[in-house]
């Protein structure tokens, strides 16, 4: 673990949770994917103290007390405020403080920026910790634009706010031999993982939660007739599954990026596939990864243990998921026991059958994740950026999106809108009322 040295907080330096919030909001991102936004943490758009506070009351946390009151001006008045509600929050919790919301995280490192006036200030204190923080980590080159922190060593940032801007760059980055695939995120900030992963009670209880809707609605079922068709049903109904929405439309995940969060910049996260690794929904790989919901976490753990041992003879891996194996078959008569111990642990992804108009409009396709090592084991990096595009320099891409409100007036011009993406009969009517001029 890694942390930094910066006398001007005084002895809240010292204290686990501001250690804790620190590298959860500023270096653990960092660390995994090589950039992360400190916007939102100093105030770009400003956030008010009693809707902080309010957020805070909400979660029952006792930081909101210190809300409550004015922001300190200077280190003495911050530890006077900080120190006894965090001693308090270390008394009253019998979790691991590694457990708090988020939020929670968020609004100590924001209440501990606004010490300073300026953006400015906040910004030449942001730089400070993260020079401070390369001395100990260096193999990082660090820099910051527009509050976009990154490691000039291995990512490369592009600023994107206008549509020909967008165009330009989709064609510096297409190649012959692979096939891009889009996210797009409404905020920097947020994880790149499925939805499953987010919670720890959603990937404990990830065999409940789809036996209980299967059971709940069959009818919405019936019609499927494998897991991933079934996981890609629970995802569209917000369902937390081990599936992650991407689309082969670049415009389709610029209108993600764009859709909310106006005050916040916007992201495309673009991977690149070598064309022989893209599945279908009629994989073997997929059908077995798509099984993995049928098991329970500590089965699951097995099964990722099991991964690493090297079996003595006449004993191999299939064996020692021989369930997984006869799940597979249920679905797939004619699978062989063949799982290559390593493809348990792997994301790979897969173009669907359009089963639904929503995937249709939106041409979409899933990343399906296995048992990723930083989720089930104790490996640092993310998995899922490993499959990022990268340049011929050997820099992730990133794409950050600022002006949403003007790239989205460009993406109606171009037919991409609320009722295209959503081609519900509900979205459609919402989209309907606000862009016609009805008569009274």
């Amino acid at each position: 673990m890694f942390f930094f040295i910066y006398s001007e907080i005084g002895d809240l330096e010292y204290n686990a949770i501001v250690k804790m919030a620190f590298e959860k909001m500023m270096f653990e991102k960092l660390q995994s994917e090589g950039y992360c936004d400190i916007n939102p943490l100093i105030g770009r758009p400003r956030t008010s103290k009693s809707e902080i506070e309010n957020n805070l009351k909400k979660l029952n946390s006792p930081l909101a007390k210190v809300f409550a009151g004015k922001y300190a001006t200077n280190t003495e008045e911050l530890e006077e405020i900080m120190l006894p509600v965090l001693k308090e929050m270390e008394e009253k919790t019998s979790e691991k403080i590694n457990t708090f919301d988020e939020y929670i995280y968020f609004a100590i490192v924001y209440y501990i920026f606004q010490m300073y006036k300026s953006v400015d200030k906040k910004l030449d204190c942001a730089k400070e910790l993260y020079r401070t923080w390369n001395e100990h980590e260096c193999e990082y080159d660090i820099r910051m634009s527009n509050g976009i922190v990154f490691d000039y060593a291995t990512v490369e940032v592009n600023f994107i706010s206008s549509i020909n801007q967008y165009v330009d760059f989709l064609g510096q980055i297409r190649k012959k031999d692979s096939k891009l695939f889009f996210r797009g995120h409404s905020k920097v900030s947020y994880d790149l993982k499925p939805s499953l992963f987010r919670k720890e009670e959603w990937l404990s209880n990830e065999r409940k939660m789809y036996l209980e809707l299967m059971s709940k609605c069959p009818y919405e079922f019936e019609r499927l007739e494998s897991h991933i068709e079934k996981l890609a049903e629970m995802q569209h109904y917000g369902l937390p599954t081990r599936l992650l929405d991407v689309t082969q439309n670049p415009l389709v995940a610029l209108y993600f990026a764009c859709e909310s969060q106006y005050s916040y910049y916007g992201e495309i996260i673009i991977f690149s596939q070598n064309l022989d690794s893209i599945k279908y929904f009629q994989s073997d790989t997929v059908a077995m990864l798509a099984s993995l919901p049928l098991f329970t976490k500590g089965e699951q753990l097995q099964f990722y243990q099991s991964s690493f041992m090297k079996s003595p003879q006449g004993e191999d891996f299939n064996d020692k998921v021989e369930r997984l194996v006869h799940e597979v078959r249920m679905e797939r008569p004619g699978f062989k026991s063949e799982i290559r111990a390593e493809d348990i642990r792997d994301a790979v992804v897969c173009i669907p059958a359009r089963k639904n108009r929503r995937i249709e409009n939106q041409e979409g396709a899933f990343i399906v994740c296995g048992l990723l090592e930083e989720i089930y084991g104790d490996k640092k990096y993310n998995t899922l950026s490993n499959m990022r595009l990268k340049q011929d320099n050997k820099k992730t891409t990133i794409c950050i999106i600022d002006k949403k409100i003007e790239l989205l007036n460009e993406l109606e011009n171009l037919g991409i809108n609320k009722a295209k993406i959503y081609p519900e009969i509900d979205d459609v009517a919402d989209y309907i009322k606000t862009h016609v001029n009805i008569p009274t």
